[in-house]
């Protein structure tokens, strides 16, 4: 399959402040332990093509859709260490950190909106296989947690990251990333003040007071428990766990943004805190200039990719059922455009 990139408008500040912080908190929120599974993209009733516009044009049973215009594309990566997180002055190929965590963050600009898909990190893709001095010398089929430890646990790594993800979206262009270490967790939950949750399972052998059913407000070290711990609860599933995450990036979301909009240093000061433990290809001052643009966009609800998860010879793996997400692909990030609009595959 090619692909071209729409012609955009370099939008990324309008709206990415706001959803950094919400999936910052969500990003780091995270732990650890498995993987994804692909599809190889070759059916024919999804297929890619480029234009004289040089728009990428996807044709879904039976209609060509455009990627939409005016939107940034922006990959938030949560990694299984607790140190901090700086890009590389030379390759470093002892590199053991994961992608345990992985959200893509569409921002719309005309619709002023942002939507968000919360990918499962069981997932099998094929991913770079990274040699010694950082070269590309094969690609296999893995999970996408792997894609990070083939790199230089820096900027390498996020870039071979993303470009798993993107293909494992049928190669959806990804703007940006933004990696977090799950330090940054208590850090921006204890910014807030604490975020409150329904509790979801039974948490009292780590916790008294966190019984299912109960309304807590969770302190740093209980909110990094309920987004990472799995073996000790009833339901040890990935795909259960990941309900909590995004229940309690909906509570932290919430949070951020009225403290977005009642204190104009919060952003500042909050971004400087986590700064070690970030890294990115985004400016830190850029994105802090454009938060009181961002507070007022819609967050549209939190996705997640359908799909069944199966044991494999080590470990959990993720299958997406791909009619699924392939109309979650197609309603997300793209539009029907014109036959007219559409030439010849190059």
């Amino acid at each position: 399959m090619k692909k071209r990139r729409i012609s955009r408008n370099s939008v990324f500040g309008k709206v990415l402040v706001i959803t950094l912080l919400i999936v910052l908190a969500a990003v780091a929120v995270i732990g650890l332990h498995q993987w994804e599974k692909s599809r190889d993209g070759s059916e024919e009733d999804y297929e890619t093509l480029s234009t004289e516009k040089e728009r990428q044009m996807i044709r879904y049973n039976g209609q060509w859709y455009g990627l939409k215009e005016n939107i940034e594309t922006v990959l938030v990566i949560g990694l299984d260490k607790f140190d901090e997180l700086t890009d590389k002055d030379e390759y470093n190929y002892n590199n053991d950190r994961r992608a345990d965590f992985l959200m893509l963050l569409m921002i719309d600009k005309r619709t002023e909106s942002v939507s968000v898909v919360h990918i499962n990190r069981d997932t099998m893709a094929e991913i770079n296989v990274i040699g010694v001095a950082g070269q590309v010398i094969s690609t296999k089929k893995a999970q996408l947690a792997l894609s990070f430890s083939y790199g230089d646990g820096g900027s390498l790594s996020c870039r071979n990251t993303m470009k798993a993800v993107s293909g494992y979206f049928y190669d959806l262009p990804i703007d940006h990333y933004i990696a977090v270490t799950m330090d940054a967790v208590g850090i921006l939950n204890d910014a807030v003040g604490g975020v409150t949750v329904t509790v979801m399972d039974d948490f009292t052998d780590l916790y008294p007071d966190m019984r299912q059913g109960a309304s807590v407000k969770l302190n740093s070290e209980k909110a990094l428990a309920y987004v990472r711990s799995r073996s000790a609860l009833d339901n040890k599933t990935n795909l259960h766990r990941m309900e909590r995450q995004r229940q309690y990036i909906s509570a932290l979301l919430a949070s951020l943004r009225e403290k977005v909009r009642s204190d104009k240093n919060f952003s500042v000061e909050t971004l400087t805190k986590i700064n070690k433990h970030m890294l990115s290809d985004c400016n830190v001052n850029t994105l802090q200039e454009v938060i009181n643009y961002t507070v007022d966009y819609e967050m549209k609800p939190i996705q997640t990719i359908e799909g069944e998860s199966k044991v494999g010879e080590k470990f959990m793996e993720f299958y997406p059922d791909e009619n699924k997400f392939k109309a979650l692909i197609v309603d997300t990030f793209y539009e029907p455009v014109d036959e007219s609009e559409v030439s010849s595959p190059q």
